[in-house]
């Protein structure tokens, strides 16, 4: 389906090949590669519907306020429909409907299109070349995250727990030892080679120390930081894919009996992990007092 107003989307610079725009307070830049709250765009069109190339669209960022310019500056600092913050969307190559992977410029009321040297983005000239041109992203749909409630589920078909500072494999349960909070910098979908958190719980973070994994802190620090690796490549992560943790030593994630450890680079399969997604639900814990249930928990539907 093609761009839709209302959509979110995203826009890497260089036709792909550069940063994603990016906005952060009132400042337009192009800083970094990562499809976070700071890069997500709502595209607007007044009459809504379908966007087509030669529509005129608005650029609405997280903080609410659309992308405007005045002379050759580009900022964001007002939640206005006016002459400024109105962009010509155009094609590079043919025309007719926006589609994600569509290479565009986009048109200011000055008849500048919107450029990017560096990761400053300006509206300088005329011309619809390589640093105006910007591939068009949408939001991935189906994908998890970053704030949603998993499971992780190894090739033992035990699940990963938490039970006070330890992390293990024992039981296929999905109960509330085994619920762990994903969580990332850029807070929205979470994506293949981005960093990643793991809250447990307890309110504690996966952290891992040489070989041990536990969970024993509230931080955000290298030691909680894991770059999660889909198993089939780049692309947004969806509930049901195979993933890889990789953690700050450079060693994965793995999983031998019921002992979850970090002692090796290999990708294989006591390293790979079912990523599930965590039926919306409130759970009640009746057994704190005791382990030998494996954190199995009353289930109250909400």
């Amino acid at each position: 389906m093609g761009v839709q107003s209302g959509d979110t989307i995203f826009l890497k610079t260089r036709s792909g090949n550069g940063n994603h725009i990016d906005v952060e307070g009132s400042e337009v830049r192009a800083r970094w590669q990562s499809q976070g709250n700071l890069q997500a765009i709502v595209i607007e069109k007044q009459n809504g519907g379908a966007v087509h190339s030669g529509d005129t669209v608005y650029l609405k960022t997280y903080s609410g306020n659309h992308i405007h310019v005045m002379d050759k500056t580009v900022q964001a600092m007002w939640n206005d429909w006016g002459a400024w913050q109105a962009l010509v969307i155009e094609k590079r190559a043919g025309d007719g409907a926006i589609l994600p992977g569509d290479s565009v410029c986009f048109r200011g009321h000055t008849g500048n299109h919107l450029d990017v040297e560096d990761d400053v983005v300006r509206a300088r000239w005329q011309d619809c070349g390589e640093w105006q041109a910007m591939l068009v992203q949408k939001e991935a749909v189906g994908a998890l995250f970053a704030g949603s409630s998993i499971h992780l589920l190894a090739h033992t078909g035990k699940h990963l727990e938490v039970e006070g500072d330890a992390v293990q494999a024992r039981w296929q349960d999905t109960g509330l030892w085994q619920t762990l909070t994903i969580e990332s910098y850029g807070g929205r979908a979470i994506f293949d080679g981005d960093a990643v958190f793991l809250k447990a719980h307890t309110g504690n973070y996966v952290d891992v120390q040489g070989m041990a994994v536990q969970a024993r802190w509230k931080d955000w620090g290298d030691w909680q930081r894991l770059v999660i690796e889909r198993k089939a490549g780049k692309g947004p992560v969806m509930p049901g894919d195979i993933i890889f943790l990789r953690t700050h030593t450079g060693k994965r994630i793995e999983v031998e009996g019921t002992a979850v450890q970090a002692r090796w680079q290999e990708q294989g399969t006591w390293q790979e992990l079912v990523i599930e997604k965590s039926v919306s639900r409130r759970l009640l814990d009746t057994s704190a007092n005791d382990s030998s249930f494996g954190g199995t928990h009353e289930i109250v539907m909400v």
